[in-house]
């Protein structure tokens, strides 16, 4: 290359680099409304399938989410509608739900371009508050996710003397699902309060201790004899059926009606004697048939 055509190449590449500098400073100075833009096309990318393109919680993949993906503009929300809310949900996810932390996957300007984005999309003409059904409002009063009713994933669980059990055989009785680990402190001190409420309502309430951590469930089972004598451990070894259930968390629990469907699901420990937990258990004991009789969902209006 003679020297004159290099010297006009580099001068143009040098052009080139103090223009994309340039245009970079630009977009980081740009003012809130840009940085929506930004954020809107980050939405697009990574939350637009499950959230719906404007925010709505219909996209592609929502059909399949349990519980359901938020509609920003719906209310109520279980925390204040502000900047700080949805970026610590967004760096931290949502335990138990299908939401991830993004702190591992977006910079940090990433994500305060998401932020304002989704701040504007919840406070875009957002909806009234829809009144919630007696049974909503129980699950709420108790900080339980609303599944809506969905059909559990199938789930064969074994105890300590390798009897097997699945989900179909308590058709008609009001379950709990109690995802649990032995080196799991929150879980260790919430199962004498379960084990409480399980013996409070006797045979009509069926509490499952699924042992996520150890595949002998002799060894859970030694555990929950010195926290709670008389309740029965159970493990699923081939690591599916947990999968299924989404257990992000522990402890993760899952409340099935007794027609067998999924009405809700919690992460994190919980105070299983308090008062809101006592009436969402009451009330579906109301529609477990007496001993011995063969069970009828009762018709509610």
């Amino acid at each position: 290359m003679k020297p004159s055509a290099f010297t006009i190449v580099a001068v143009a590449l040098t052009g080139l680099a103090v223009a994309a500098g340039w245009g970079v400073g630009k977009w980081k100075s740009r003012p809130t409304a840009n940085l929506s833009e930004r954020g809107r096309l980050l939405f697009q990318v990574n939350c637009a399938s499950c959230h719906g393109p404007e925010g709505h919680g219909d996209g592609s993949a929502s059909a399949e989410l349990r519980p359901p993906p938020r509609d920003f503009a719906a209310r109520p929300w279980r925390f204040p509608v502000t900047r700080e809310s949805i970026r610590r949900v967004t760096l931290e996810g949502v335990p138990g739900a299908a939401m991830p932390a993004s702190k591992a996957v977006l910079t940090s300007d990433d994500v305060e371009a998401v932020v304002e984005f989704v701040y504007q999309l919840a406070n875009k003409n957002p909806a009234l508050p829809r009144e919630l059904s007696a049974d909503q409002q129980l699950l709420k009063d108790a900080n339980i996710a609303d599944l809506g009713r969905a059909a559990p994933p199938k789930l064969k669980l074994t105890d300590a003397s390798g009897a097997s059990l699945s989900l179909d055989q308590l058709h008609g009785q009001f379950v709990v699902l109690h995802f649990w680990g032995t080196g799991c402190t929150h879980c260790i001190k919430e199962i004498p309060g379960l084990s409480k409420l399980a013996k409070k309502y006797d045979d009509r309430l069926a509490v499952l201790h699924v042992c996520v951590d150890e595949d002998d469930a002799g060894v859970a089972q030694g555990i929950l004899d010195r926290l709670a004598p008389g309740s029965k451990a159970h493990t699923e070894s081939s690591g599916i059926g947990v999968a299924r259930f989404e257990v992000q968390a522990l402890p993760t629990a899952w409340f099935l009606a007794p027609d067998g469907k999924a009405l809700g699901r919690a992460s994190g420990a919980r105070d299983w004697e308090s008062v809101a937990l006592d009436a969402l258990v009451r009330r579906w004991l109301n529609d477990v048939a007496p001993l011995g009789k063969p069970f009828k969902m009762m018709k509610r209006s």
